[in-house]
């Protein structure tokens, strides 16, 4: 959704500009404004060319500052089409990757309250039991944590004027608090 937004705005501004460039190619080509006196060509001194059969056209040498705008902005829209091509096809392939991962969760429902981990061996928190426990709560049979909230608990005694703190006032828990369940 923000690609297409992204795009929309650069297609807007891509076909202000070519407005705005074709108005100052207008201007430049018709004479500079309604009004203004255009100055007098001065002829040209001859040149030795060969001769144009009559009913044809010379053929140009250079293309005018008209023929190159006109190219430069077939170009930019051309190129701009295929961009927009391209990103289209990234956001139906990226959608359809989605739709296939969500499709495979094994997730029946969630589970939403407070499970405290409990200690491994290691002393990191083990948190997939809690989530199992909450899960079972629910009436599911396991769970993983989505969300977990840590907490430090202390002692009663740390908050008394005086107290000096020793390192097993306080302890840091962990708790599930969201899981999803199947």
């Amino acid at each position: 959704m923000v690609a297409a937004l992204t795009i929309d705005r650069r297609r807007r501004r891509a076909g202000l500009t070519a407005g705005a460039l074709l108005i100052i190619v207008f201007q430049v080509e018709t004479g500079f404004a309604q009004g203004a006196p255009v100055p007098p060509i001065a002829p040209l001194a001859p040149r030795d060319e060969p001769a144009v059969p009559q009913g044809s056209q010379p053929p140009r040498s250079e293309p005018s500052f008209v023929d190159k705008l006109g190219d430069l902005i077939k170009d930019s829209v051309d190129g701009m089409s295929s961009t927009l091509k391209g990103t289209q096809r990234s956001i139906e392939d990226l959608n359809k990757g989605t739709m296939d991962n969500l499709s495979r969760l094994p997730v029946t429902g969630f589970a939403v309250g407070r499970a405290v981990c409990t200690r491994a061996d290691n002393g990191a928190p083990d948190c997939r039991s809690a989530s199992d426990r909450l899960c079972q709560e629910k009436g599911y049979k396991t769970g993983q944590s989505l969300e977990i909230q840590t907490a430090e608990n202390c002692n009663p005694r740390v908050f008394i004027p005086g107290h000096q703190r020793r390192p097993d006032d306080c302890r840091t828990d962990n708790y599930v608090t969201r899981a999803s369940c199947n």
